[in-house]
């Protein structure tokens, strides 16, 4: 039953699609992608799946989270637990939330306690590109890349500021400013955020709220015009309220709960070039800290930090038409883990642990006129906290005559358990498993491109096989009586397969249409669905710019999110949450040559949106605001 789905998906595809950005032969082969090698690749070179969003992509959602901005990629699963800001996780491809790298210019930023990125912190950046690769990347990341990765860049020119208000109490700012003195390029941004939301626990009770603020800044100094150094630093905070369920029936309760979270990541890069080899050094620091309050009393409070350093040689051999691309990688990582818990009841909750890991990562890309080649392999010792492992990847793609395309690609990738699934222990509730081995997994996938002139279209087929997945059981507490959660590796294989199609049109010099259609069967070793990851995802948007006055332009996106399932912790069974539709339309008008009045609309068909069982979402929105450029 379910490969007759896929070949009708398959089928069904390339007609009803429209893609956001559909990777074809009509892309421009100057640009390039940084997200899936150790130097930046030429779009013609890509042998696997990779979405980008630009900024005229961007621009038709104008959402400031960017992971309402990732619902235009296909294979990508949004789970947002409330109202804007609160926890929100992105799942590609039917793997888990902790399965995806996130790098912001360049720096890992998930969460070292979770091993995962909470979304509902990423607001306020003045994202300029987002690059999406889907499938293993491990062979050139590690662990944490299982389902793909997603490597965020932001920045601009001159003087940016934006202001928004509208639905939900919500107000947001935002200032940005790039400049350059003689051989210094640099940037300043600052953001705030604050909504007073919904209850979330849909009981009519107070609102659960958000806000937050960040900051950024980065400098590059060209020392030489063979080398430079470069520099970036990023503080973000958010306060957000939560429901919980305590009485244990499934729902949750309107309670006063609420998480401060504080990230401060700080980054230096050295790129130089000697004779023929380019070298690329980086240090970077990621710490994350969560307090806990229940009516305003603090509860407990959790803090991982990680430290990176790594160099690449790279090596370019041979001409535009016909060469190879040599590439290395030493890695050196450390991560530590603490958490501090007031409620002692049932033991001593806190915990303090530390990981290392020493990688290893060699890359060989190739282009001979029509044919790209690539494999990377990677390996990474990782000091008897887990057994070492061996990942990597391969893939092909050749240019046909009729400007179409053929890909393909094959890899391993590898997950270590984390903190929080190893060593967690939240009274009463949650016990972690310091036996818990790494999740790993295989797949492969096959795609075709082609441009019709102003059309462009892709298709992918995938598949993937993980192995030792974790996963939660569950356990009766006499003592407390409730039912205790806990970590193991499940036996055998858990599966996932699916289709991507996606249709770019330019329609007009004014009017674009985009779009895709994913279809994904997600399960675990028993051929039941995994939780969270809808069957069936789909998006069309359209986005109008005048062509008489600069500046002007419109955009229209309509989100489908097919049934997911999603467990009932009160009976601890599987639910089904229904499928829904997200509408959102937005418009700039500029009344001066650098002043624009802008206006958003979300949820424009008031949909009831549940991404997370017992969580209420907020409605129907409307936003103005203002840009200064």
């Amino acid at each position: 039953m379910a490969l007759n789905r896929l070949l009708i998906t398959a089928a069904i595809l390339p007609l009803t699609a429209l893609n956001a950005y559909a990777q074809s032969p009509a892309d421009n082969l100057e640009d390039e992608v940084i997200v899936t090698g150790l130097r930046a690749v030429p779009i013609a070179d890509i042998t696997s799946s990779v979405s980008i969003l630009d900024a005229a992509t961007l621009s038709i959602r104008n959402s400031p989270f960017v992971v309402d901005q990732l619902r235009a990629v296909p294979g990508v699963a949004v789970s947002r637990s409330g109202s804007l800001g609160s926890l929100t996780q992105v799942r590609i491809r039917g793997a888990e939330a902790n399965h995806t790298l996130v790098l912001l210019n360049g720096v890992e930023v998930s969460d070292p306690i979770t091993g995962e990125t909470d979304f509902g912190l990423w607001s306020g950046l003045n994202t300029q590109r987002i690059e999406v690769a889907r499938g293993e990347q491990s062979g050139l990341y590690g662990s944490d890349a299982i389902g793909g990765v997603i490597s965020i860049t932001t920045g601009g020119e001159g003087l940016n500021v934006a202001g928004e208000a509208g639905s939900f109490d919500t107000f947001r700012g935002q200032f940005g400013y790039n400049g350059q003195a003689e051989k210094i390029t640099y940037g300043l941004s600052a953001a705030g955020f604050t909504t007073d939301g919904v209850d979330t626990s849909g009981t009519d009770g107070a609102r659960d709220g958000a806000s937050s603020f960040s900051g950024t800044g980065n400098a590059t100094i060209q020392i030489s015009p063979q080398t430079s150094f470069s520099t970036f630093a990023s503080f973000r905070r958010s306060d957000t309220d939560f429901d919980s369920d305590t009485d244990f029936d499934g729902l949750l309760n309107d309670v006063d709960n609420s998480t401060e979270t504080e990230q401060f990541i700080i980054a230096a890069t050295l790129d130089a070039q000697s004779g023929p080899i380019n070298h690329v050094a980086r240090a970077n620091y990621t710490q994350v800290t969560r307090e806990n309050f229940t009516d305003d009393i603090f509860t407990d409070e959790s803090i991982g930090e990680r430290t990176k350093f790594s160099y690449s040689p790279s090596l370019d051999l041979g001409s535009e038409t016909q060469g190879l691309t040599l590439s290395g990688l030493v890695d050196i990582e450390n991560e530590d883990f603490e958490r501090i818990d007031t409620d002692t009841t049932f033991g001593d909750p806190n915990q303090i642990a530390s990981f290392n890991s020493f990688g290893l990562a060699g890359e060989v890309r190739g282009h001979f006129h029509d044919l790209a080649v690539n494999g990377s392999v990677r390996f990474d010792d990782n000091d008897n906290d887990f057994d070492n492992a061996t990942t990597w990847r391969v893939g092909a793609a050749y240019h046909l005559p009729f400007n179409g395309k053929i890909r393909g690609s094959i890899g391993t990738g590898v997950k270590n358990p984390t903190f929080t699934e190893l060593f967690g222990f939240f009274p009463g509730s949650f016990i972690g498993n310091p036996d818990l081995i790494p999740e790993r997994s295989r797949s492969w996938e096959v795609g075709y491109d082609q441009s019709f002139g102003d059309l462009s279209a892709s298709i992918t087929y995938f598949t993937a096989d993980l192995e030792d997945e974790i996963t939660t059981n569950f356990s009766f507490d006499p003592v407390t009586f409730a039912f205790l959660a806990s970590p193991d590796n499940l036996a055998g294989e858990s599966e996932r397969a699916g289709i991507e199609g996606s249709v770019n049109y330019q329609f007009s010099d004014a009017i674009s249409l985009a779009g895709f259609g994913t279809y994904i069967r997600s399960e675990n070793n028993l051929g039941v669905d995994e939780i969270r990851v809808p069957e069936f995802t789909a998006s069309l948007s359209a986005n109008w710019e005048s062509q008489t006055k600069d500046g002007f332009r419109a955009g229209f996106a309509v989100d489908y999110v097919g049934d997911q399932l999603d467990t009932n912790f009160g009976t601890f069974t599987n639910v089904v949450l229904p499928s829904y539709f997200l509408a959102s339309i937005t418009a700039e008008y500029p009344v001066t040559p650098r002043v624009s009045v802008t206006f958003r609309g979300d949820n424009l068909f008031d949909e009831t949106t549940t991404d997370v069982f017992g969580s209420t979402q907020t409605g129907a929105g409307v936003f103005f605001g203002f840009k200064l450029r």
